[in-house]
């Protein structure tokens, strides 16, 4: 089975949920764990929402969460290896921004179903 088979458009998930699949596909197992794991730390979640509203420097979104600039940078590293945030340098600032809309959908569909579990 091709790694890209079905990832644009409508995407179907059961067509990985087999056993042969699972069992051949340990790395890309390892990096989806990875990828959740970020998103069990408040303060990378918190950064990744304040992305959602657009491109932000280290300093801005360090005030916004009242932290040191290191600790925000230590996350964005994190952020940044998983590929869950991009940068572009403008002057002397780096400004950072979410990867892509799939990092946006999961928040969003998380934040959706937390919501209504607490209805």
């Amino acid at each position: 089975m091709s790694e890209n088979m079905g990832l644009e458009g409508d995407f179907n998930l059961s067509q990985f949920a087999t056993k042969e699949w699972i069992l051949t596909n340990e790395e890309t197992i390892k990096e989806l764990s990875q990828f959740y794991s970020v998103f069990s730390n408040p303060t990378r979640l918190r950064i990744m929402m304040i992305l959602l509203k657009g491109k932000k420097c280290v300093g801005d979104i360090a005030s916004m969460l009242n932290l040191d600039q290191s600790t925000v940078s230590s996350h964005l590293k994190i952020l940044r290896h998983l590929k869950l945030v991009k940068t572009k340098r403008k002057g002397r600032f780096v400004r950072y921004s979410i990867q892509n809309k799939h990092v946006g959908n999961v928040l969003k569909e998380g934040l959706k179903h937390v919501l209504k579990i607490n209805k």
